[in-house]
């Protein structure tokens, strides 16, 4: 079959910021519920079989292997789109019901962070797991169909073909998580248990909730008061040369409404020109960490040069712009940062603890990875599996109900892994350049900005080249997070 690339390419531009608007006006609260299924339908012929066989052929170059990527995870996602309209919308409209009121599904996280008794805290976790459970039939056929996908468009299985596509070299990953997270598990253990100790939980009792409630860490709200978020941010911004509230592209959407996502997001749904940075101010280092985050993203984003094609514009290596994102949040965990921009008196308390939250995370994830990859690849009775990996892992209970809630599409754990490791060693290239508080340097911005403009034409790896690295290491990320 002929294709006309630029046409597609056109397309799915056209594609793709209708489905972010929807998103969007979703998430924001804009919107009762996600009608994904009209937009699939309007643009039925991008996802075509015999398009995406057609462009999975001409895999020339990076333009090309980015809209071949689009085309065939588009294939597999039309496939899927009533069931994935259908469980986004249970999510939506469920309630758990908590001391005489039903709470909103979403709401009830928040809720099991602020909740200071932990029977209280396992008990409303229990409820929301049992609501959880009930779109698992769905997520089970939602995840075959897109096995049956995969391979009748030629590839071995679901796994071989995200990790050819995406090429996240799954293989290599895998090794340097177990690595990880054996050589962690000592200080990670220690760790676990000093801060359970600090609310009153034994490990041997500790489930997910309670790590919730960890990390909600009110004790540290002094130091992140919600009215500061957007001075914060907006003095970051101008430390690297970069005037926030002159970037036509961004807006940023504070309304509060009732059924906004409580954490912050960021939509790029035209790039550069519109990229909105959705945020509901509550304060706390999660929302800090949250608004830091989705502003990494926004600032790639809005920074893309607008005369590359759509293709580097929006798609290739997600790393690219995760690793943008955790550079920006981990600055909340910055003692420079800390000192000059929240002119915080204390904090080496919250910089150990945020160490230790970060290695939760990664350890996590890492797990996940591991995870995963026996999910997909048909795995008896993979909620056994779930809990025995994750409780592995991380030594709290891990509820079997969320085995398939907890899996992101397209092994985006993997994502997340490899811009971990991105992230630090472009921290440390900028430390090197600029300083330790590289945040307070024009110069830097210019150098990001001059990385954003690229887009995500390069991926992770290309771009620790640049930096005069031999590619991506997991060295410097385990050193630093055994070293706190």
């Amino acid at each position: 079959m002929a294709i006309n690339v630029h046409q597609f390419e056109e397309q799915a531009e056209a594609f793709r910021e209708e489905m972010l608007r929807e998103y969007y006006q979703t998430l924001a609260g804009l919107k009762e519920q996600l009608e994904i299924a009209p937009i699939y339908e309007r643009y039925a012929d991008l996802f075509a079989e015999d398009t995406v066989r057609a462009l999975l052929g001409r895999r020339q170059d990076k333009q090309e292997r980015y809209l071949a990527e689009l085309a065939t995870m588009g294939h597999l996602e039309q496939r899927v789109k009533d069931l994935t309209e259908a469980i986004t919308n249970f999510i939506l409209k469920a309630t758990v019901e908590w001391d005489g009121e039903e709470i909103p599904y979403q709401a009830v996280q928040p809720r099991i962070s602020n909740e200071p008794v932990m029977e209280r805290r396992h008990e409303l976790y229990a409820r929301q797991r049992a609501v959880t459970a009930k779109s698992n039939d769905q997520r089970a056929e939602r995840f075959q169909d897109m096995y049956g996908a995969a391979q009748d468009l030629g590839f071995t299985d679901y796994t071989a073909m995200c990790d050819q596509l995406e090429d996240l070299d799954l293989a290599w990953l895998t090794e340097q998580m177990r690595a990880f997270l054996d050589r962690t598990e000592e200080v990670y253990t220690e760790q676990l248990a000093h801060y359970l100790a600090t609310i009153g939980v034994s490990r041997d009792e500790a489930e997910v909730s309670d790590t919730l409630y960890l990390f909600r860490a009110p004790h540290f709200d002094e130091l992140f008061p919600a009215k500061r978020m957007i001075p914060a941010l907006r003095a970051t911004l101008a430390g690297l040369g970069i005037d926030m509230d002159s970037q036509e592209g961004l807006e940023l959407d504070t309304e509060p409404r009732p059924l906004k996502s409580p954490r912050a997001f960021c939509a790029p749904i035209r790039v550069p020109d519109e990229v909105k940075l959705v945020i509901k101010p509550i304060g706390g280092q999660n929302d800090y960490k949250a608004l830091f985050h989705e502003a990494g993203h926004a600032q790639h984003a809005v920074n893309t040069a607008a005369e590359l094609p759509f293709a580097f514009k929006r798609l290739g290596d997600n790393s690219v712009t995760e690793g943008y994102a955790f550079l920006f949040d981990n600055l909340i965990r910055n003692r420079h940062w800390l000192q000059e921009v929240l002119g915080a008196p204390e904090y080496e308390d919250y910089v150990k603890f945020s160490h230790f939250y970060k290695l939760w995370y990664l350890r996590r994830y890492g797990a996940k990875l591991l995870y995963e990859q026996e999910l997909h690849g048909g795995v008896e009775d993979p909620a056994s599996r779930y809990t025995d990996i994750l409780g592995n892992a991380l030594r709290v209970g891990i509820a079997p109900e969320k085995y398939l809630e907890d899996v992101d599409d397209a092994y985006y754990a993997a994502q997340y892994l490899r811009a971990w490791i991105f992230e630090v060693q472009m921290r440390y290239y900028l430390e090197t350049e600029y300083g330790p508080a590289w945040f307070t340097k024009p110069a830097a911005g210019r150098f990001l900005v001059d990385l954003w403009q690229q887009g995500q034409r390069d991926n992770v790896v290309e771009l620790a080249r640049q930096m005069g690295y031999e590619g991506l290491d997991l060295e410097p990320l385990t050193e630093e997070l055994l070293n706190f």
